[in-house]
């Protein structure tokens, strides 16, 4: 009995410095999935294996619930998304992808530790970081240098459904094609930054379509209509008319 009694008493020790170890922010979000989650669901979730698909079809359903309820509308939302914001990770989708990965390891009883996961995101986001680092210095000389009244070409990448689209960084390449994609020519009638100052903008009233049945990002635009163009992070092609082009 005595052995029994330091036996049960090392592993509630050890079970207890287990939990001191974890973040006190994944703490929070292994609490909130121990609450919204049916116990049925929690063990489903424990036994998915490595090389189960099963977890892409999380992101649109607990990992959207994470991401709107406990990462915006918590009350520790501040404190989780702060903790994820000091290792780098910015991104909700990865936010939640994380808490998702740690659970599972919390829940078969494995070390929980993201640091790996962690590296490979910010690796996989340097890309997309660099880019949008020189597209802030493209859109701002776009913003400046394009004035009230002046008319532009704006061309326009059209997909399958037959409405122009933009691509966000790092694919911002594209070559334009005659017969297929969109041509415009306007008159800048505004400019503007958002709220946050995060991108700059330009808006547009269309002057001629080179093919006027094509829709610009699913609206149905005509001549003497205004659109809006994105300055930074944007694959959309402007230039004054008559000058040179000012690739994104």
């Amino acid at each position: 009995m005595r052995k029994l009694i330091i036996i049960l008493t090392i592993l509630s020790f050890l079970s207890c410095n287990r939990k001191d170890e974890i973040p006190k922010e994944l703490n929070y979000s292994f609490e909130y999935l121990n609450e919204v989650w049916s116990p049925e669901n929690i063990e489903s979730f424990k036994n998915i294996k490595e090389n189960d698909t099963t977890p892409n079809n999380l992101h649109f359903g607990i990992g959207l619930n994470l991401r709107n309820n406990l990462l915006r509308h918590h009350a520790k939302s501040d404190s989780i998304v702060a903790y994820f914001n000091s290792l780098g990770i910015t991104h909700y989708d990865y936010m939640s992808g994380l808490i998702l990965y740690s659970y599972h390891q919390y829940l078969n009883g494995e070390n929980v530790y993201i640091q790996d996961k962690v590296n490979e995101i910010i690796e996989s986001e340097k890309p997309y970081k660099e880019c949008m680092e020189k597209q802030r210095v493209i859109g701002l000389e776009k913003y400046n240098r394009f004035k009230i009244s002046d008319t532009i070409n704006v061309k326009l990448p059209v997909s399958e459904n037959n409405s122009a689209v933009d691509y966000g960084c790092p694919n911002l390449d594209w070559k334009f094609r005659d017969s297929i994609d969109l041509s415009i020519d306007g008159i800048i009638t505004n400019k503007y930054y958002s709220k946050d100052s995060i991108d700059a903008y330009l808006k547009v009233k269309i002057l001629n379509k080179n093919h006027p049945k094509t829709e610009i990002m699913m609206e149905d635009l005509v001549v003497n209509d205004e659109f809006e163009i994105q300055l930074i992070n944007s694959a959309w092609k402007i230039k004054t008319t008559g000058n040179t082009v000012y690739k994104p």
